[in-house]
């Protein structure tokens, strides 16, 4: 049971109201985290303008995914987690592509170099080593990516924090941390 309580679209303010249905039109449903984010307008129009403008970036969709996957590990987010490895699927994602990701590990060179810098930025809060910086960069990391890496640690943070609070109720097919991963 939520600690933090679901808000229900009948019973919602007209402002959460119409930011609820902004929500099921695109994804076609409303998640029990924005639900719960629903006690406050300016909590979920932040977590909302946040996601939109990260996903409309220029990391793919499936490394934004194996980035969420990664952090919601690290964070143990039992919901983040659960979430992400559906939208892993649905993205076509390989299940041991989805449990690597949560285990900080992908067979691109690339995304390594991502899902690296993520664990970096995640172990020193943002301090992240020189070596760590300039192997991303080597691996083809831009700058431009850099910077939306740090968006997405931030949004997949605040999504952690806040469920691990709320106790959100997990409305997806349940994914526990730490099982069947090497991390």
């Amino acid at each position: 049971m939520n600690r933090i309580p679901t808000v229900e679209a009948e019973t919602a303010p007209q402002q959460i109201a119409g930011l609820f249905d902004a929500v099921k039109k695109k994804l076609g449903i409303v998640p029990n985290m924005v639900k719960a984010m629903g006690n406050s307008a300016a909590g979920l129009q932040g977590y909302l303008a946040l996601s939109g403008a990260v996903s409309d970036g220029t990391l793919r969709p499936t490394t934004r995914e194996k980035i969420a996957l990664r952090i919601a590990e690290v964070n143990e987010c039992d919901y983040c987690l659960s979430a992400h490895t559906a939208i892993g699927g649905m993205l076509k994602i390989p299940a041991d592509d989805i449990v690597a990701a949560r285990g900080g590990e992908t067979s691109d060179g690339k995304e390594q170099a991502i899902l690296d810098l993520v664990d970096a930025i995640l172990e020193t809060r943002g301090n992240v080593p020189d070596s760590t910086y300039s192997a991303a960069q080597v691996a083809g990391v831009t700058a431009e990516e850099a910077t939306e890496i740090v968006a997405h640690v931030a949004l997949n943070v605040f999504t952690n924090y806040f469920n691990r609070l709320a106790q959100t109720d997990i409305d997806f097919p349940k994914v526990e941390s730490g099982v069947a991963v090497a991390a």
